[in-house]
């Protein structure tokens, strides 16, 4: 009699682990736990990644609805490191020496009447009686060409994420054929494992 109620236990009690196992979650076919977990954790990665290379293009990038025009005279012009400085009776000014024209600018006469275009204290362009000092076009070019590094970069580091995750949704999906790599990705904790009888 005790044997048949024992036999009835393992019986109802592998039922039940059956059970339990075909509720869980069909992603990753069913090999890992809370799978709802790593889809968030992933997320928010490529979130950060995208919205760092966003924030650091947004440093180096005026748009042309942050370009302020402004007639201002001239006070006085140096040359530091590779960057010439202009300072106005409206503020100061720098500009990449490689750009300008850079001996018409070291050697205006102050009170000069200049036409500037300005964003967030970096000089765009640059007129004085009719001479361009520095073309709007050749800083635009510029600063688009200073957006190629930021955006390789993180855009490499998209992709890069992108196949870290393709290869570990692929090993959790498959995870009896790869039982030693799948601990490259998850935790031998959240694995599930079928039921035994």
């Amino acid at each position: 009699m005790g044997r048949k109620n024992s036999a009835r236990n393992r019986k109802r009690e592998y039922r039940r682990k059956v059970r339990q196992y075909n509720s869980r979650s069909r992603l990753f076919n069913g090999n890992v736990e809370h799978p709802g977990e790593f889809i968030f954790i992933w997320a928010l990665i490529f979130v950060y990644i995208v919205g760092m290379g966003i924030f650091l293009i947004s440093l180096s990038w005026h748009g042309k609805g942050s370009y302020e025009y402004r007639t201002e005279r001239f006070v006085s012009s140096y040359r530091k490191n590779d960057v010439i400085v202009l300072q106005t009776d409206g503020g100061e000014y720098s500009a990449w020496a490689s750009l300008c024209d850079e001996e018409a600018m070291l050697s205006l006469k102050e009170g000069s009447e200049l036409a500037l275009v300005a964003a967030k204290g970096d000089l765009l362009a640059a007129e004085c009686g009719g001479r361009a000092l520095l073309n709007l076009s050749d800083s635009e070019r510029n600063m688009r060409e200073e957006l190629k590094t930021p955006l390789i970069i993180f855009g490499v580091f998209a992709l890069l994420w992108a196949v870290y995750v393709a290869v570990s949704v692929y090993v959790m999906c498959n995870a009896e054929k790869y039982p030693r790599l799948i601990r490259v990705f998850v935790k031998p904790s959240y694995l599930t494992r079928p039921p035994h009888k």
